[in-house]
């Protein structure tokens, strides 16, 4: 995963996740460390091969496994990349993160067909809608799997639950 690597690498990559991590010292709700965009990764590649859809992944875009699992852990590792942005700005993070996104993308060698299949996904992590990409359905999917949120001392404020007539809370995606 040399591509992938590359992203890892750079300097502006590097820069961003300091960047998030400036801005999330002091939040209370879950943090956009490397370890989320890594467990994101995982997991979408996980729900992909255990679902069978990896195979339709790979046939839609014309990819071998291995370059879908490129794919895969490239969207992830830069799907919340913007949200120092989003901070600063109030601007969508989704958005945000593609845009930067594909700069990284092409200067680490990915080609522009396989730059647009992740920086769709990216804008489509945030929410579930029609006519979802399938790499975008997953993200979102691995994002919110991602997180610990029944043990959260913050859910009870956290728009990602919901309670239930039993008191219980729900994680909603």
């Amino acid at each position: 995963m040399t591509r992938v690597e590359a992203i890892l690498e750079d300097p502006f990559y590097r820069d961003w996740v300091s960047q998030i991590r400036t801005r999330e010292e002091n939040r209370k709700f879950c943090r956009h460390d490397f370890q989320h965009f890594l467990d994101v990764a995982r997991i979408t590649y996980i729900l992909l091969l255990e679902s069978g859809a990896i195979k339709r992944f790979t046939e839609e875009n014309d990819l071998h496994l291995k370059l879908a699992r490129e794919l895969i852990y490239a969207a992830a590792l830069l799907h919340d990349i913007g949200r120092w942005k989003q901070y600063d700005t109030g601007e969508d993070h989704s958005d945000v993160s593609a845009e930067l996104a594909a700069g990284l993308l092409a200067k680490a060698g990915f080609n522009p067909a396989e730059v647009r299949i992740i920086t769709t996904a990216i804008r489509e992590h945030r929410r579930r809608t029609e006519n979802m990409s399938l790499l975008g359905e997953y993200l979102y999917r691995a994002d919110n799997l991602s997180r610990m949120c029944s043990r959260c001392a913050a859910g009870d404020e956290c728009y990602k639950y919901d309670e239930m007539e039993t008191g219980r809370r729900v994680l909603i995606y």
